[in-house]
């Protein structure tokens, strides 16, 4: 799914929730693959990357391990894109599935694409929740390609623009709503207790959310993952404009533990970002631009990015290539992380701007409007 204007917190980025140790055990046949072919099965938890390999012989390969809870992951052929850059125009055989606690088995006749799993009831109920998903996720399709036939001096005016931008937000209300109708069709799902973690941020669906965690299993609640909701439900009154800002302590790149409240005296930009997003970069000028500008009087802008660990290069990379800067910080776990879950985002760009009190003044200002804003706000003030 295309967005054209916000980066969202699809719920396979979600890490899953905690269990018990338990092992996984990963049986696989792909006729076509030589002998020696070499797999990578790639995955994230808490933030960081983990990796295993093994080749093929006569099709057949093989992964064991052990898991703290189960994981969105990935199997490459040939190559972990992670670690090795990908050439030009490059394509890789790769499968996307969830790694639980279960003997999986996985087949097929001559690509990774094409592999049917078995044994695996956690991607029985995701194949369940994709179909709920289908009409809506077709809408998204189509209204990409719409966008995509316009010829580029429509899609560049701001009003054609703002009107698909628009249309795209109305279909993610729809996404919203099949997560919502899954978790209550499935109390002891764990896809149900990401639905909701997907959900918990909006504002118009705060009732329904809430209803739905109700119906939870005691076990799901009591996950990790699931305590963590009702600071996103809290999240939506505790983050509204005129609100004091949740405090909080991050980490910059070189490890220095940063809080907001070390901000107060200033006006402040809590920038939500991602080297990942392209709405944020593309956004960064814009801030660049405002910073540059009301700096000296009294202006601030605080990036906390939603890198992972095994982006952290790229991270330092963007805050170079883009120039920003000013303070950066995040504790490299990506939506996962914990000012996201405080603030309540699960889309970016996403922003807060501050008094020098540290109270919330506005919210998600971009472009021309925090342009305008910061105008308002330094007509008047000398430069200190």
């Amino acid at each position: 799914m295309r967005t054209f204007l916000l980066c969202l917190s699809i719920f396979l980025l979600f890490p899953i929730l905690t269990f018990a140790q338990n092992n996984y055990v990963i049986t696989g046949k792909v006729d076509e693959l030589k002998d020696g072919s070499r797999l990578f099965l790639v995955y994230n938890s808490d933030g960081v990357s983990f990796v295993d390999s093994t080749e093929t012989k006569g099709g057949h390969f093989t992964f064991r391990g052990e898991l703290a809870y189960p994981v969105y992951s990935a199997l490459y052929l040939h190559k972990n894109p992670y670690a090795t850059k990908l050439q030009p125009r490059e394509k890789l055989d790769y499968f996307r599935f969830y790694l639980e606690a279960a003997q999986i088995g996985m087949n097929a006749k001559d690509s990774l694409k094409n592999i049917v799993l078995n044994g695996s009831k956690l991607n029985t109920e995701n194949a369940e929740l994709l179909a709920m998903k289908k009409v809506v996720d077709n809408k998204f399709d189509a209204l990409n390609k719409e966008f995509a036939k316009l010829p580029p001096e429509q899609q560049k005016d701001s009003i054609i623009f703002a009107q698909f931008v628009a249309r795209e937000m109305n279909l993610m209300d729809e996404n919203y709503s099949a997560y919502l109708d899954f978790a209550k069709s499935h109390p002891d799902s764990y896809l149900s207790v990401i639905g909701l973690s997907f959900v918990a941020g909006q504002e118009k669906f705060y009732a329904s959310a809430k209803s739905a965690f109700g119906g939870l299993s005691s076990r799901l609640k009591e996950s990790p993952l699931g305590k963590v909701i009702p600071l996103q439900l809290e999240a939506q009154s505790k983050t509204k404009v005129g609100q004091q800002a949740p405090d909080l302590t991050l980490k910059n790149p070189e490890g220095k533990a940063i809080k907001i409240s070390d901000f107060l005296g200033k006006y402040l930009l809590i920038d939500f970002w991602a080297s990942w997003c392209g709405p944020c970069r593309a956004e960064n000028p814009n801030l660049v631009k405002a910073y540059q500008k009301y700096h000296d009087k009294g202006f601030e802008i605080l990036g906390i990015s939603l890198d992972d660990a095994a982006r952290k290069d790229a991270w330092i990379d963007a805050i170079k290539g883009d120039s920003l800067l000013w303070t950066q910080v995040s504790d490299l776990k990506g939506w996962d992380s914990y000012a996201a879950k405080i603030y309540g985002i699960n889309a970016i760009p996403a922003s807060f701007l501050l008094d020098p009190e540290g109270k919330i003044i506005a919210r998600n200002l971009r472009a021309e409007d925090l342009q305008n804003m910061l105008k308002r706000i330094f007509a008047d003030l000398p430069t200190p």
